[in-house]
């Protein structure tokens, strides 16, 4: 069992992906319960592109063969867990991210079954991203009747306008100086979505005092920079809470810390759910909401045009806000 090769793309240097085949991943006994899962379909995050574009410092190239993706979905065909059999559906985080490859391996706690009634739908992989914006707003605790403002309006950014909405928030913010993400985000669940950079509304904010309603907590969901992040200090309330979700690149940040010191505003940091309590309440959650956020699919391509998708997203094209990679292609042999 697990043995034999197969296809995978490999990133040999920045923005230079090359089809290659590796080995079939073994599952092991003798290591924590994981999964082999048949790769069915993945989509990208933002966090995913520094990868693709050569953004982290000290990265060496070439990136192991299927680096780097996590937001995955695959049929599982070998496991040494009691809590999943070859055949399930499952959404999950592949191991070191190697999710672009026809075969992954997933700690069994990194994975959630999916029901079969998502069984035709592709784009179950943002069962993923969502698990984290649902971690996210769990720990802001009750956010009925409050103001917000999210600072960045790509699919995470989407994800926290409707999520918010749901959970009963009061007026929802949104900033991004992309148009039709605005109007996206306004059809999800946004009050209303501001077309322009976040550093120009706090500059306004401060030359005009009153044209600007602080919200009581402002959420960066962009990341890769620390200018957003200093923006949100700048944008949020007196004693209120900025919620930094946007995954950072370096490990140092030159922060305002003396503007948000004098707020006595709280900073809350969010990064990785418990997996196996967050991917099955977000699969539950988006088998009850799925047509819903089908608007974050934009792009549809197969497994092996990753490279197109990574520089459409990279470079905000073509509208795009999610592109859901197919294997199936893989599978049959085209």
């Amino acid at each position: 069992m697990n043995v034999g090769v197969m296809k995978a793309l490999q990133l040999k240097a920045p923005r230079a992906f090359e089809l290659v085949q590796a080995p079939v991943p073994r599952l092991k006994d003798d290591e924590p319960p994981a999964l082999l899962l048949q790769t069915l379909s993945v989509s990208m995050c933002g966090s995913d592109t520094p990868f693709y574009a050569g953004g982290k410092p000290g990265l060496a190239y070439p990136l192991p063969p299927g680096a780097h993706v996590h937001e995955c979905v695959g049929r599982v065909v070998g496991s040494t867990s009691d809590d999943f059999r070859p055949g399930d559906l499952v959404v999950a985080v592949p191991e070191a991210d190697r999710g672009l490859a026809e075969f992954f391996v997933a700690q069994a706690g990194r994975a959630a079954r999916l029901p079969s009634e998502l069984s035709a739908c592709d784009t179950c992989s943002f069962i993923q991203p969502l698990s984290t914006v649902l971690n996210a707003v769990d720990r802001l605790g009750d956010v009925r009747g409050r103001r917000l403002a999210v600072v960045g309006l790509g699919s995470i950014g989407l994800l926290f306008c409707w999520l918010l909405r749901l959970r009963g928030a009061g007026e929802i913010v949104g900033i991004d100086p992309i148009a039709s993400r605005c109007a996206v985000a306004e059809r999800l669940g946004a009050s209303r979505a501001l077309p322009a950079l976040s550093q120009d509304i706090a500059r306004q904010a401060g030359l005009r005092p009153g044209s600007w309603v602080a919200p009581d907590i402002c959420i960066e969901a962009v990341g890769h920079q620390e200018q957003t992040l200093n923006d949100c200090a700048a944008l949020v309330r007196d004693q209120g809470t900025v919620l930094a979700f946007g995954v950072p690149d370096q490990a140092l940040y030159a922060f305002e810390f003396e503007r948000f010191f004098r707020k006595n505003a709280s900073l809350m940091a969010v990064v990785t759910p418990d997996w196996s309590e967050y991917l099955a309440k977000a699969a539950e959650l988006f088998a009850s909401h799925r047509d819903e956020l089908a608007v974050l699919a934009t792009h549809r391509l197969p497994m092996a045009q990753a490279g197109r998708a990574f520089d459409l997203f990279e470079r905000h094209e073509d509208g795009i806000l999610k592109a859901v990679l197919n294997a199936r292609d893989w599978h049959e042999g085209a």
